[in-house]
């Protein structure tokens, strides 16, 4: 007589589950985000406690085009840790995708306070605000905009909240720790210089709106 046999109860292997992730690296790496996805599930599965999983699996999300999933396995980090900033920055990114600019913002602040070092929520901030501007035709600002006066206040800074950003970037170029030859450095002072060029372009931008 057979018997009805029950699901075994999956034991955690941390171990096997950073396997499939570091499997997934290299999918990644070769555009193979179908097999990135694969693999990851399998990571999951593996070691559901494990938000690195999630948030990896958040990213391949992304890049395959479906924000929602990727926003549910942000929000499944964050259950498992809330001031994880990784998963701080992937639940900004998916609700940026999911054109919920306003909510997006909210979260790549939320993540500049918790790691102002990281330059990834800079850019975001940078990114939402200006989807925002572009969807509603006016700057986001958390007190009533004053009335625009003719341009006899045109030397005043035009980027508004974003000249902190940009004061801060160069500020961060002049640290003198950045002057070591070290790739992660390169890669900071990269993405700086990057930043501070788009932040210059848009105050051009609106310094020409104003004129």
């Amino acid at each position: 007589m057979g018997r009805n046999k029950e699901p075994e109860q999956q034991v955690s292997n941390p171990v096997e589950s950073k396997k499939y992730r570091d499997e997934s690296v290299g999918h990644f790496q070769n555009g193979y985000y179908e097999r990135a996805l694969i693999a990851l599930d399998k990571a999951v599965e593996l070691a559901p406690e494990e938000k690195a999983a999630y948030v990896s699996r958040s990213k391949c999300y992304l890049l395959l085009g479906e924000p929602r999933q990727a926003l549910a396995d942000a929000e499944t980090a964050l259950g498992l840790d809330p001031k994880h900033a990784k998963a701080l920055l992937q639940k900004a990114e998916a609700l940026y995708y999911c054109g919920e600019f306003e909510m997006s913002l909210v979260f790549y602040h939320r993540g500049l306070r918790a790691r102002p070092d990281l330059i990834e929520f800079r850019l975001g901030v940078q990114k939402a605000q200006e989807a925002i501007e572009n969807t509603i035709g006016e700057k986001p600002v958390k007190k009533p905009a004053p009335k625009r006066r003719s341009s006899s206040k045109s030397q005043k800074p035009v980027l508004g909240q974003l000249m902190s950003d940009k004061l801060y970037l160069e500020n961060l170029l002049k640290n003198p720790d950045l002057a070591i030859a070290d790739k992660k450095n390169d890669i900071v002072t990269k993405q700086a210089e990057e930043a501070i060029r788009f932040l210059e372009n848009r105050e051009e931008f609106w310094r020409q709106q104003q004129s």
